[in-house]
């Protein structure tokens, strides 16, 4: 997905002298034309955040060209906006940031931001470090959109906790002729498809008439590159054309004919409308054959059709009658134009045309008698709207595009290769299965960039398109069974599709039925291209793999039966690729369903299937969430028994993470040389690793002694350094690291640095989507306003609790206890901070504790009544460390 934060800002300092109410007018005008343009060219438009707007290409239907459409409407915005207006209206300028990557779309959680992830933070820093008038776009976007954008050279900037991103800015929309960034391929394969159109041109050119002919062929299958070799061929006398239609925006009816007609005249896009009228004049009285009154008919219907925009009504230019006189225009002009000699039409993506337009051209061929050929590339899309295009007609046919053979494939990579990579040519023949565009994007991304099994970002959007333009039914078929693997079975996706639904994904040749059977009996399908299989697992949420992977792994184990054996492997596979997503259910705060789907891993490990080291992280992770838990004595062994298992296995991110959180158990007993010996031990541990992140994140945990033995200044300057070397990595720590920074700023009365990173802490989380990193802004956000005396405390404290609860984890409850009921007591309801601490008591369980939380927060409480500057660090710590629990193990590629 693409995201693009924009920010209107004031052009001028003169603009403060305007009266209020002028300026929130021209604001609602800027804001309104802004979402007309967004949404005009696709865009879900997230929000307005006092003078920006957030707004994402690809949410809710992805689009092939989602990233192209976030430029174009950068370059409209900025070109519909004027910081100089003559009406004497507030002017304003506009500062752009583009950026494409996978993004979480919202949880249904009341989460405030429909995306959120690092993609949207990289965007929101393009835009903040732009310049007034500047359009910065992210290194995805630019990949994925050169030869059709034309930008300034590419710089590298340092952004704000994303690290080093290297970013060039949009200038404006290149022309047809524009490089694509990488040499054009080889033409291979098409020799008969060629010789069907090299026939059909020279009938035009031998009858004089026209003749239509139409290409179909799916993404990438290489019908604009058959169309250009043909073109390539053709004398360089005869007069050619290309136009392509457009998908989106204001007045596209007829956008190819419009282009062409600014071709013919010349028409520059800074020309106004006098001096284009002009021009189309002069072009048409140039002509030989046509008396100074047809040269004036013609000119006016083509200056009606290259003029018109969204501020003409489209019945003056699609009713029936008026697409007659259109079409009529057209013809003259073309009969005038080519005289004898025929001439060649491209006009590409005519699935996406209009009808109007559609039949307009219908009627331009019955009324030409001129030698065109008008050649159109199409998906099969279009006879699904159209299913009598070209039908019934003498001069017209059609030409499917199908997958280049094997040879073929062989022969086009060889060439695009040419000693660039290592990869075997028979897996990248087998991966892209002769598509020609899949080929060339796979073995180009090889070649810059030695990446391996994955899909291009070009081809990505393509794809997604693809499944996105199916009905629902079909997209969760699909989106379930790439979880299965290439092939699968209808029985085995949780949500057994309807037979429509599999017969609309057969007809779109996204999925195939195969003769052989699967292990429940039922017939096998498979994904007819691997890539679709990969982009529509890409875009299942972590949460939804998960669920599909445990419901496979248990109808596997059910149905295979007597043959259990055979498929141990695959089911102890699946066990262990929803255990590694109940790391991240741990990360969001489910701790619960963390440990149900952790506890189902290790139970099908026991009968073997899973590698020691992916067991060792399985029992690493079983082990943090019964503290987080339970924390009672049992947790604590089992603690234990997993730091024994991981240290046999030698250095790794798991030891990390244990030894960490028994550092931070330690200090519960109040054994701070201890749990200085254990800290001290995992940053030597994580340093051996050589893993930056888990470096950062222990470095971060070992700030916790300094808080509880008082040496606040210390503790300070440490945790200042661990939010560097967290943000210098992009790690996942930054809001639990802000928190404690707010904390220790709360503690040592330094208020308004409190307030400051509290307010950084919810940004972060709201960019993460996590919900633990929700409750520690809300608790951060909380303490500060405590520390202060603000009346917004109570109201935030609250918050925090809500979120605590949702959590379910000990330390997370007893911080947000106590800190709501020391708000309770700041606004004078001393039996509500009473309450809130008996109900959190009872929920805890205290019999069961290594620490009675509760107790021990209500203790503190009623000796220190009011006292809001120093907030229970011990608990406070533990229950705020590490938003990730531990990682998953690695495994086999999917």
């Amino acid at each position: 997905m693409t995201v693009l934060f924009a920010d209107i800002v004031d052009s001028s300092a003169t603009t403060r002298s305007y009266d209020a109410e002028v300026l929130r007018a021209a604001l609602a005008r800027m804001f309104a034309r802004t979402r007309e343009i967004l949404v005009a060219h696709g865009a879900t438009v997230e929000k307005f955040i006092g003078d920006a707007v957030m707004a994402v290409f690809g949410v809710p239907v992805a689009h092939e060209d989602d990233a192209e459409r976030a430029v174009r409407a950068a370059l409209a915005l900025r070109a519909d906006v004027s910081p100089n207006r003559e009406d004497g209206r507030p002017g304003f300028t506009l500062r752009i940031g583009i950026n494409t990557g996978e993004v979480v779309t919202g949880d249904g959680e009341g989460a405030e931001f429909l995306v959120t992830g690092e993609p949207v933070i990289v965007a929101a820093r393009l835009e903040q470090m732009a310049q007034h008038g500047e359009i910065l776009v992210g290194p995805v976007t630019r990949e994925i959109t050169r030869g059709r954008v034309s930008y300034g050279p590419v710089r590298t900037i340092q952004t704000k906790g994303m690290g080093l991103v290297e970013v060039a800015a949009a200038e404006r929309l290149a022309g047809p002729g524009a490089a694509s960034g990488h040499a054009a391929g080889p033409f291979v394969g098409r020799e008969s498809e060629m010789r069907l159109i090299d026939d059909v041109h020279r009938r035009v050119a031998s009858t004089g008439r026209p003749h239509l002919v139409t290409i179909y062929g799916d993404a990438g299958m290489g019908k604009t590159r058959l169309a250009l070799e043909f073109l390539r061929r053709l004398d360089p006398a005869e007069p050619i054309a290309r136009a392509a239609c457009l998908p989106y925006g204001h007045a596209i009816t007829y956008w190819p004919l419009q282009e062409l007609i600014r071709g013919e005249a010349a028409i520059t896009p800074t020309d106004g409308r006098d001096e284009a009228r002009a021009k189309i004049e002069t072009r048409v009285a140039g002509m030989e054959g046509l008396d100074e009154l047809e040269s004036r008919a013609i000119a006016r219907e083509l200056a009606a059709l290259a003029l018109a925009d969204a501020d003409t009504p489209q019945s003056e230019l699609t009713s029936d009658a008026r697409r007659r006189e259109l079409a009529l225009g057209m013809t003259r002009y073309l009969e005038a134009r080519l005289g004898s000699t025929p001439g060649t039409i491209v006009l590409e993506d005519l699935h996406w045309a209009e009808e109007p337009f559609l039949a307009l051209l219908e009627e331009l061929l019955e009324q030409l008698h001129a030698p065109l050929l008008l050649l159109c590339l199409a998906r099969p899309d279009l006879l699904e709207r159209r299913p009598t295009w070209g039908s019934g007609r003498t001069n017209a046919m059609a030409i499917a595009l199908e997958p280049l053979d094997v040879p073929e494939t062989e022969k086009l990579v060889r060439a695009l290769l040419a000693g660039g990579t290592d990869r075997p040519v028979d897996d990248i023949v087998a991966r892209t299965e002769g598509n020609p565009l899949f080929v060339e994007e796979y073995v180009h991304m090889l070649v810059d960039q030695g990446s391996r099994a994955v899909v291009p970002p070009t081809l990505q959007g393509v794809i997604a398109a693809r499944i996105d333009a199916t009905t629902p039914g079909v997209k969760r078929l699909l989106h379930e069974a790439s979880v299965i693997g290439r092939d699968f079975w209808l029985d085995a996706v949780p949500t057994e599709p309807a037979p429509a639904d599999v017969a609309e994904a057969e007809r779109r040749g996204l999925i195939s039925r195969r003769a052989r059977r699967g292990p429940s009996g039922r017939p096998t399908f498979v994904f007819r291209h691997g890539l679709i299989r990969e982009v529509a697992y890409s875009s299942l949420s972590k949460a939804e793999r998960t669920r599909v992977h445990d419901h496979y792994s248990r109808w596997l184990e059910t149905a295979s039966g007597e043959r259990a054996q055979e498929y141990a492997e695959i089911v102890a596979y699946h066990a262990e690729r929803a255990s590694r997503s109940a790391a991240g259910a741990s990360a969001r705060g489910e701790f619960r369903a963390s440990r149900e789907l952790n506890d189902r891993a290790l139970a099908v490990g026991a009968g073997g299937g899973i590698p020691a080291a992916e067991l060792a992280s399985a029992r690493a992770l079983s082990a943090i969430v019964k503290l987080r838990l339970d924390s009672d004595f049992a947790a604590v062994n089992e603690l234990d028994r997993a730091i024994d298992a991981a240290r046999s296995l030698g250095p790794s991110p798991e030891l990390v993470r244990l030894l960490v959180w028994r550092a931070s158990s330690v200090t519960i007993l109040d054994d701070i040389p201890e749990s200085e010996r254990q800290f001290e031990e995992a940053i030597a541990v994580a340093r051996q690793t050589g893993d930056r992140e888990i470096l950062s994140y222990a470095v971060w945990a070992s700030t916790e002694p300094l808080g509880l033995t008082g040496r606040l200044d210390e503790q300070a300057k440490l945790l200042e350094h661990a939010l560097a070397e967290v943000r210098a990595v992009a790690a996942p720590y930054e809001v639990g690291c802000l928190v404690e920074i707010c904390v220790n700023a709360a503690a040592r009365g330094d208020h308004a640095r409190a307030r400051e990173v509290a307010d950084e802490a919810i940004a972060a989380a709201r960019a993460s989507g996590r919900r633990m990193d929700r409750w520690r802004a809300a608790y951060a956000l909380a303490v500060s306003l405590l520390a202060s005396e603000d009346p917004g405390a109570l109201a935030a404290a609250e918050e925090a609790l809500l979120l605590a609860r949702e959590i379910g984890g000990p330390g997370a409850l007893a911080e947000a206890a106590h800190t709501a009921s020391l708000a309770r007591q700041a606004s004078g309801d001393l039996e509500g901070a009473r309450t809130v601490l008996e109900e959190t008591l009872a929920q805890l369980d205290p019999a069961r504790m290594t620490v009675q939380p509760a107790r021990r927060q209500r203790r503190r409480s009623a000796s220190r009544p009011g006292r809001t500057s120093r907030l229970g660090p011990k608990l406070c710590s533990r229950s705020q460390r590490s938003p990730s629990s531990t990682s998953a193990p690695r495994t086999r590629a999917a």
